[in-house]
């Protein structure tokens, strides 16, 4: 029988699991938007993404990291100050923020821009909205803030190295 915490560790790994699997369909959706050559493809993409926002899959995910985490802190005695942990938290709760306030919205404008647009090659408002640098840096910024805090929970960094990764 799994100890508790064993229970907790897992329920933890599930978190990363969720979180990256989010992150990469968001990305992928993003992408194959990108490529589309059609509005029709766009809003096939398009219906991706607004089934990984429907169900709330990264901010759900990244609050079961962030529970879990804490139960597993308090159960192993460390510190909230220790710097793997702390940067960790403050990177899941800023990736959660950017995913929520700016990438999720744009990414449901494009939807809703290839909504009404008329069959045939992708217009140029909504060519516009699929080539936003601000969206395209978000969404790898935040799969790259992912694999920072997965170097900081497997190396267990001091506080500067945590933060630089």
């Amino acid at each position: 029988m799994p100890h508790d915490y064993e229970i907790w560790i897992f329920i933890h790994i599930i978190g990363v699991v969720a979180l990256a699997a989010g992150l990469e369909m968001s990305l992928s959706t993003f992408v194959m938007m990108r490529r589309a050559k059609t509005v029709q493809e766009v809003r096939v993409w398009a219906s991706l993404g607004k089934i990984i926002s429907q169900y709330q899959v990264i901010p759900v995910s990244a609050l079961v990291l962030v529970l879990s985490g804490a139960y597993l802190v308090d159960k192993f005695n460390l510190e909230w100050s220790m710097g793997w942990i702390s940067w960790s938290l403050i990177a899941v709760v800023y990736a959660t923020a950017v995913g929520l306030g700016f990438i999720t919205p744009r990414m449901k404008d494009i939807g809703a821009t290839a909504g009404p647009a008329p069959d045939g090659p992708v217009p140029a408002a909504l060519a516009e909205k699929l080539n936003d640098p601000m969206l395209f840096g978000a969404i790898h910024g935040n799969l790259t803030i992912v694999l920072g805090i997965l170097w900081n929970m497997t190396t267990q960094p001091g506080g500067i190295q945590a933060f630089l990764a």
